[in-house]
């Protein structure tokens, strides 16, 4: 028997995925293709390898979505009181058992995203930031960081622009572009 070709029953890949504690489609990616042996027994379609048994990803990994015992305000509180601020520390205060609560909160009444969730500053529009930064009369990113080190920079305005702002840059200018620097501080 050739064992490179083997792949689990849905019982035995069910159950892998479940112990490894593997939660979408993304981690059943990422955890097939950590070793040879696993990228073998576990198939790249999980959902056409086993179509006979297959009822979805939430039912494979065995996520539930707690939806009804649960309202976004009291885990966002929860999130906060442990001072959880990314996605994967939830999912790790989940996994470790340190909290009860549904992994993927998404599907709650009143989610909207992760950055809201864990109260992570929002930061000025695009308009009003080139605004703020061209009233200060630099010229550069060097310029911005120096600024930044002798100022008091606003909350409500990130020390990484670029991070922050790229999209709004591109899509302000779609064609004929000066660097993100230059448009920034024009």
């Amino acid at each position: 028997m050739n064992y490179m070709n083997y792949k689990l029953t849905y019982q035995q890949a069910l159950e892998l995925i479940r112990d490894n504690k593997v939660t979408s489609a993304n981690d059943y990616m990422r955890f097939r293709n950590s070793t040879p042996d696993l990228k073998s027994q576990l198939p790249y379609q999980p959902m056409v390898f086993y179509k006979d048994h297959w009822k979805g990803w939430d039912e494979f990994t065995g996520v539930e979505y707690l939806t009804s015992e649960h309202d976004i305000e009291s885990l966002q509180k929860l999130a906060l009181s442990l001072n959880l601020k990314t996605k994967e520390e939830w999912q790790l205060a989940i996994n470790t058992k340190q909290i009860e609560a549904p992994v993927h909160i998404n599907k709650i009444k009143g989610f909207k995203n992760w950055n809201e969730f864990f109260n992570k500053p929002t930061y000025i529009d695009f308009a009003s930031l080139l605004v703020f930064t061209r009233s200060l009369k630099l010229k550069t990113q060097m310029d911005w960081r120096e600024w930044c080190k002798l100022n008091t920079r606003p909350k409500d305005v990130p020390f990484n622009l670029r991070k922050n702002y790229f999209d709004d840059y591109l899509k302000a200018c779609p064609t004929k572009k000066p660097s993100f620097w230059r448009y920034i501080f024009q």
